[in-house]
Formats: C-alpha cells, sequence, structure tokens
C-alpha cells in the first residue's frame, strides 16, 4: 500500500486496486487475497470495482461503490449470478447492478475508465461472440449515456 501511494504521488497515473472475492470450496471460505477481497477495508488512493468479482463474493456493488467514493477510478464492467466461480458475463445476464452502477457514473459525472471485461470462451462461433461483444457495448453506451439518466420531474 505504501508503494502505490508512493508512485501516486509521483505521476497522474491512477493505480487502481480491485476488489476480488473469498474462494469458496463446498461450505468453506478461503482468504486467497492480501490483505483482503475487500478492497474498502483499506486506505487505497484508487479503487477498481469489479461487478462480477462482487457477484463472487456475493457482496452488494452498489455499497462498495459507495465505500470508494471519489476514489473510484476504474470499472470492471461484467455481470454474475452469484456463484463461486468468477463469470464474467455480459452485462444484463446476471444479478449485478450494472444498469444502475452505469446510470449512477453517468450522473455524477465519472471521469474514469468503463472496461467491459466478459468472457466469450464459451462462444459456439466467432458470430456469437461477436453478438454477445456487440450486446454488452450496447448496453454500456445505453446506461452510460447521459440521456439515461432519469430526471426528477418537479
Amino acid at each position: 500500500m505504501d508503494g502505490i501511494w508512493r508512485m501516486a504521488g509521483e505521476t497522474d497515473v491512477r493505480f487502481a486496486v480491485e476488489n476480488m472475492y473469498p474462494w469458496r470450496y463446498r461450505d468453506r471460505e478461503m482468504l486467497a487475497y492480501a490483505p483482503d477481497w475487500d478492497v474498502t477495508k483499506e486506505d487505497y488512493r484508487h479503487f477498481t470495482i469489479d461487478l462480477s468479482h462482487a457477484s463472487t463474493a456475493r457482496t452488494d456493488a452498489l455499497r462498495m461503490i459507495d465505500r470508494m467514493g471519489d476514489r473510484l477510478g476504474h470499472i470492471h464492467l461484467a455481470d454474475g449470478k452469484g456463484s463461486a466461480k468468477d463469470e464474467h458475463l455480459v452485462p444484463g445476464r446476471g444479478d449485478q447492478p450494472c444498469a444502475e452502477v452505469l446510470a449512477g457514473l453517468a450522473a455524477r459525472g465519472f471521469d474514469g475508465h468503463v472496461v467491459i471485461e466478459v468472457n466469450t470462451r464459451r462462444a459456439m462461433s466467432a458470430a456469437e461472440r461477436e453478438a454477445d461483444l456487440a450486446e454488452a457495448l450496447a448496453f454500456t453506451r445505453l446506461h452510460l449515456s447521459s440521456s439515461a439518466i432519469e430526471v426528477p420531474r418537479g
């Protein structure tokens, strides 16, 4: 952590530490990441939220993002269904609040990076892989656009 803070003071590059997840086998949990899979327990200058990792950790991604606050610098956009394995599904195909996260970022003028990080290994063809990636990109553009933000009418 000290090295990350030192490097952050030497450059404009954001060193954003990513949330992970506990490893599970049957009814046991193992700590595989040090000091913890929940990076918000530490004082990092910048964070990366990976929504698939949040799903695997079975943690509330919106609350984690709230804890990250203005130190959130990078998004790994993917979905998940809470499996013990990291899924990286196309956004909208799991139970993560992908649309809400993107709309919230747009509403607050997020200036970090959003990376679509989906697993396409199960695609049966190049066309299916391209269709999955196109769907992920369209989802991201739709929900990250300022026009997708609902403005309360008074």
